[in-house]
């Protein structure tokens, strides 16, 4: 499998890392092209991957195209392109459908994708968005490109919304929370990094206890809280503090700007 990437940013390389270092495919399976041959050289040393000198020779090489530009530069980029019959498109592209992206390759080439951040360490969850119209050869390759830098899951487009308020932009909220009980922690005289260190493993432990437990969420809690404890008070406290509340208001804060967003690059 040749995989090429038209847009090399971040969300372009921790996949490229994540391809690599996991052995899905080696440097040599992997191509992209850049504006200037400067950053194409400089990105091919560091890199040891196939530079083209233009998008279109990125996708003559390719059996796999990854789209990774920002959302404004979608039209430009796909209609000075042709796609030959076969190849398969994979768009990280938030806010632009798959009925845009169909504008410019069939259906059954394309399939929406939406990782997150924690691809950079392998740890994305990463969703595709339901295709019945692709393969399920095709919907394999999407799976093991993805696998490669955390977890997949299938959802139908009209609850990626949803899907990008838990997992795309939800990271930002679990680094707040990290670095809130960090401050917390540095007013009664720990030392800040120590104090990240601990709350940002708790987190990475606890989030591994959610997933193996046959127990909800909720009953976890319980578990943690002796009666007259000091969990319990502290849960109570963020109870009492509408905790909850404004988590479910920014949740759906992002739904309401993605579909903002996505009327907007509809335009």
């Amino acid at each position: 499998m040749k995989i090429g990437f038209i847009g090399f940013g971040n969300m372009a390389r921790a996949i490229a890392k994540g391809l690599i270092d996991n052995e899905v495919l080696k440097e040599d399976d992997l191509f992209f092209s850049t504006r200037s041959e400067e950053s194409r050289l400089a990105i091919e040393k560091e890199w040891h991957i196939n530079g083209m000198a233009s998008n279109q020779a990125v996708v003559d090489q390719s059996d796999v195209i990854l789209l990774a530009v920002k959302p404004h530069q979608v039209d430009q980029v796909l209609s000075e392109l042709t796609f030959p019959a076969g190849l398969l498109l994979l768009s990280v592209v938030a806010g632009y459908s798959s009925d845009q992206l169909n504008q410019y390759i069939p259906a059954d080439q394309c399939i929406r994708t939406m990782p997150n951040l924690n691809a950079q360490v392998n740890a994305s969850m990463t969703a595709l968005v339901e295709n019945k119209q692709v393969t399920e050869e095709d919907m394999a390759k999407a799976k093991i490109i993805f696998n490669a830098v955390g977890e997949v899951m299938v959802v139908p487009e009209d609850q990626l919304g949803i899907f990008i308020a838990l997992a795309g932009s939800s990271p930002a909220l679990v680094f707040l929370f990290i670095d809130t009980l960090a401050r917390a922690a540095v007013k009664y005289g720990m030392p800040k990094d120590k104090a990240t260190e601990i709350a940002a493993q708790a987190v990475l432990g606890s989030g591994k206890t959610v997933k193996e437990a046959s127990d909800s969420p909720w009953n976890l809690i319980d578990h943690v809280s002796s009666p007259g404890g000091i969990t319990v008070e502290a849960v109570l406290s963020l109870l009492e503090s509408d905790f909850s509340s404004s988590l479910i208001t920014a949740v759906d804060k992002m739904i309401e700007k993605n579909e903002e967003m996505t009327k907007k690059n509809a335009e």
